[in-house]
């Protein structure tokens, strides 16, 4: 039986796209799961507790915004670094812009105050 990893390809294809707009932002695997990363500090892991064809996004906002999210039916805890800040949902629950406003929170919450002034110039956070 042929797997479709189409979605996940989907998935991949608007991180890619959006990563690539995040000073120091760069693809690379973690434990067999595509994911991003400023520095050495991961920021979105896909597929981490889905299958190619539901795939999922992992991302860490920290322990007090998971508590928020965790209660919204759509996120759970991730599985062995949920104790750290990081939720899991699955991409497809998202909107478009929703999964660009998480990424960017959890790329905020690693990257450097040099990468953030890259990125935002004044260092005026843009909520």
């Amino acid at each position: 039986m042929r797997r479709d990893f189409s979605k996940t390809e989907a998935l991949m294809t608007t991180l890619r796209a959006l990563c690539a707009g995040l000073p120091g932002s760069e693809e690379y695997v973690m434990v067999h799961h595509p994911a991003f990363r400023v520095g050495k500090k991961p920021f979105a892991i896909a597929g981490l507790a889905g299958t190619h064809e539901e795939p999922t996004l992992t991302i860490n906002l920290g322990p007090m915004m998971q508590g928020e999210l965790l209660d919204d039916p759509r996120f759970v805890r991730s599985p062995y670094i949920g104790r750290h800040g990081w939720v899991t949902v699955q991409a497809k629950a998202l909107k478009k812009v929703e999964l660009e406003r998480l990424v960017l929170d959890s790329w905020r919450r690693v990257a450097s105050k040099k990468h953030l002034k890259e990125r935002d110039g004044d260092g005026i956070e843009e909520r």
